[in-house]
């Protein structure tokens, strides 16, 4: 099966972003070609560590698509990228490659992925540790967990008081934050995404670590799947629908709820703090790259 390959030109300071705005476009097997990152050491899902020096000053960032959605995805980053400051000419190519060896080779390079308290590892891989393991199967779709705005929601799930907590999943892809939640203590977790895709793959990571018991997993969207309250609510997903959502959001919650809130550009924290200063107060705020995370609590009983 073919697939088109969308390579971009930009800079290292704005490579992680543009990455980004690749992986919510395109399948998961996104790479950054950066000379730069030679001898670097980076665990994130999205390095490629076979950088070829023969890419000069350039940075490249590579993603790939079905064929047929090729001009969608083109014309998703045309306006995403708008938001980047300092990123080059953000020329775009497109190749046709084989499938089947683009897909061997993003197998070969995710590796076990280690926080302070999980080791996130491929399904089709083993390890020895004494912690807590999530089995991880994303597909060729969705995030493996080291892209800087799901390691900060694992950084805040770690610090979260979860025992006996009921967990919410907004957007929930691979699922690995709510099913993360359950290996640290959360009771119960609810996962909802509007890709049915991320659904199936989520339900087949709950069943992989034995965690179907203790969660739910709907297809939809969030108004529509769930008349609950929550006690720890995780949304990894952008700036723009977090605005759109925090309404839904405050629906959710409890009077003593935490929420994590991520996928947010430096340059939109502030908007997106505003738009939920009247019910939520900021605790903490979580930084990596352009990338920003915000701890909420609830300000007043609801």
């Amino acid at each position: 099966m073919k697939f088109s390959e969308i390579s971009v030109c930009t800079t290292t300071e704005a490579s992680e972003v543009v990455a980004y705005f690749l992986q919510e476009a395109c399948m998961d097997g996104v790479s950054i070609y950066d000379k730069n990152d030679l001898y670097a050491n980076s665990s994130w899902d999205y390095k490629d560590d076979g950088i070829d020096k023969s890419y000069g000053e350039e940075v490249i960032v590579k993603g790939y698509c079905n064929l047929e959605d090729t001009d969608r995805v083109l014309d998703f980053l045309r306006q995403s990228f708008v938001v980047i400051q300092n990123a080059g000419s953000l020329n775009m190519t497109v190749n046709q490659v084989d499938g089947d060896a683009w897909v061997k080779t993003w197998k070969e390079t995710f590796k076990p992925i280690e926080t302070d308290k999980l080791v996130i590892c491929p399904e089709w891989q083993n390890v020895e540790t004494d912690k807590k393991v999530l089995l991880l199967d994303t597909g060729v779709a969705f995030g493996t967990g080291q892209h800087e705005t799901t390691s900060m929601c694992i950084k805040l799930c770690e610090q979260l008081p979860l025992t006996d907590k009921s967990v919410l999943d907004v957007g929930c892809g691979s699922g690995i934050l709510g099913l993360s939640a359950l290996l640290l203590g959360a009771k119960n977790a609810e996962l909802i995404d509007i890709d049915s895709q991320a659904t199936d793959i989520a339900r087949h990571n709950a069943e992989i670590n034995g965690l179907t018991d203790c969660c739910s997993i709907k297809t939809g969207n969030l108004t529509e799947q769930t008349n609950e309250r929550f006690d720890i609510v995780f949304a990894n997903l952008t700036a723009d629908i977090l605005e759109l959502l925090h309404k839904d959001i405050l629906k959710v919650v409890k009077s003593n709820s935490k929420v994590v809130l991520s996928g947010i550009l430096d340059v939109k924290l502030q908007q997106v703090m505003s738009i939920y200063s009247d019910c939520f107060s900021v605790e903490q705020v979580v930084s990596q790259g352009e990338w920003r995370a915000l701890l909420l609590s609830v300000k007043r009983d609801i």
